[in-house]
């Protein structure tokens, strides 16, 4: 399943492209962040990044169940993570897209998660909705969403996907805080993407659910 995932992968970084330059502009909310960051963006970065990330779904997805819901998250993570390193916003349309993605994935071929995956969005989605509230900044609504989403997709799969992405956060934010000042910022779609793939593939997925 290698080079599916790597074709699959190669075109979903193609497809990303368009979304990454068209979605932003119509959120009023986007901050601009600087001109480097435009480069996550690129043809060659999105469909480099989605090939290899592709590629190594295929690799060690155990099914093609597994590989279908993983390769849904990275056709909405990756221009996500693009938009929200460019702009600090998450498009709803990416989010519902993968929403529904996930859900007719598990509809076709395990039906009978379909109710677990749906009860995990819906935790997922109030748990980081308490959070950003409470945290007042560093954590968007665009954050929650996205962690809703990935509940829909990944069930019991989520605790892991989202404290994965936590801890990469935090060990990056480190050097970068210490670099630029307790006022930097950092997106945090990126970090929740990575620690989503990494629980379609991590080995206890089959005890969690997956």
């Amino acid at each position: 399943m290698i080079l599916l995932g790597l074709a699959v992968g190669a075109l979903l970084g193609l497809l990303a492209v368009p979304a990454v330059a068209r979605l932003p502009r119509g959120i009023p909310e986007r901050l601009a962040q600087p001109a480097w960051t435009a480069r996550a963006g690129r043809p060659v970065v999105l469909c480099t990044v989605g090939a290899v990330l592709g590629a190594l779904l295929g690799a060690a997805a155990p099914d093609h169940r597994t590989l279908a819901l993983g390769l849904v998250l990275l056709a909405v993570l990756l221009p996500a993570t693009a938009i929200d390193i460019a702009w600090r916003v998450v498009p709803d349309t990416l989010v519902v897209l993968g929403a529904l993605g996930g859900l007719a994935v598990v509809a076709l071929v395990a039906p009978d998660q379909l109710v677990p995956h749906l009860i995990a969005g819906l935790i997922g989605g109030v748990g980081a909705l308490l959070v950003a509230l409470a945290a007042r900044g560093g954590f968007g609504l665009g954050d929650v969403k996205v962690i809703a989403m990935i509940g829909l997709v990944l069930g019991a799969a989520l605790p892991l996907a989202v404290v994965g992405g936590l801890l990469i956060a935090g060990l990056i934010s480190v050097p970068i805080l210490l670099a630029r000042g307790r006022g930097a910022t950092l997106p945090l779609v990126p970090f929740l993407a990575a620690g989503a793939l990494l629980a379609c593939l991590a080995p206890a997925r089959a005890a969690i659910g997956l």
